[in-house]
């Protein structure tokens, strides 16, 4: 579907509403980095959350815990 002007926060929950997305990990990759949008972030079912700038290898690092 098109979604302007849809967050991250936003889409993840539209994508949790679609049952083969229910259980499907997903990271966000954002500037965000107060507690009240990680919060957000978890509430719409996000399985973890990074602040960019990052370092590629932690971001792997991340991925091999989520899908491990």
């Amino acid at each position: 579907r098109n979604r302007p002007r849809m967050d991250g926060v936003a889409w993840i929950r539209a994508l949790r509403e679609i049952a083969s997305y229910q259980r499907t990990p997903i990271l966000m990759l954002t500037t965000e980095s107060s507690d009240e949008m990680k919060s957000q972030g978890r509430a719409a079912g996000a399985t973890g959350w990074m602040v960019k700038p990052f370092d590629p290898l932690k971001l792997i690092e991340v991925v091999r815990k989520v899908i491990g």
